[in-house]
């Protein structure tokens, strides 16, 4: 293919016809080219990255992540059963979530929601936790998942249901107890 100017150019212009199968980048003027074949040296910057955490048991372990909004978070949706709690049970109920979520097997997994949406902790572990509860006689009626969920998230089929039904790990289950029992 031929080029055809037409008009006065200028003077010291080039013109080139280029073919080229697949580029990614055409620099015509650039003065340096480095490739890396897809591996880079390691900069600072990278190895940082990789030396921080990335879960959220190891951020905790670092007091990279403040708990306390969570925290605050966490009781005051489990404060929408009291309505549910026994009469005499009401008034240490929420002495008690404050215990629960300082217990270190709670602790080490409460504050990571997981793939869980539309919360910012693990509201299956809390869910789990009230179900658990029920064995201690907190509750002033019959123990009814649909009830509480709808007390919890103002909706009898939100996905937080399942979890209610289901006790937590038995390292939960054990510290709770033995918290209930010690107190």
């Amino acid at each position: 293919m031929d080029v055809k100017i037409e008009g006065n150019p200028g003077t010291g212009n080039t013109f080139q016809e280029i073919h080229i199968g697949t580029v990614q980048n055409y620099n015509p003027n650039a003065t340096t080219v480095v490739n890396y074949n897809g591996v880079r040296a390691p900069d600072e910057a990278s190895a940082k990255k990789k030396a921080e955490p990335k879960t959220v048991k190891a951020m905790l372990e670092r007091d990279q992540i403040d708990t306390t909004p969570i925290r605050t978070e966490i009781l005051n949706y489990v404060s929408c059963l009291r309505p549910h709690v026994q009469k005499e049970k009401q008034a240490h109920y929420m002495q008690l979530w404050d215990k629960i979520l300082s217990l270190e097997v709670v602790e080490s997994e409460v504050y990571d929601p997981g793939k869980q949406q539309g919360t910012n902790f693990n509201r299956n572990l809390v869910a789990n936790i009230i179900h658990f509860l029920d064995y201690f006689d907190f509750y002033a009626e019959v123990y009814n998942a649909a009830a509480f969920t709808f007390a919890l998230e103002a909706d009898k089929d939100h996905s937080v249901r399942a979890a209610l039904t289901k006790d937590p790990s038995e390292a939960v289950k054990k510290a709770v107890d033995n918290l209930i029992k010690g107190s």
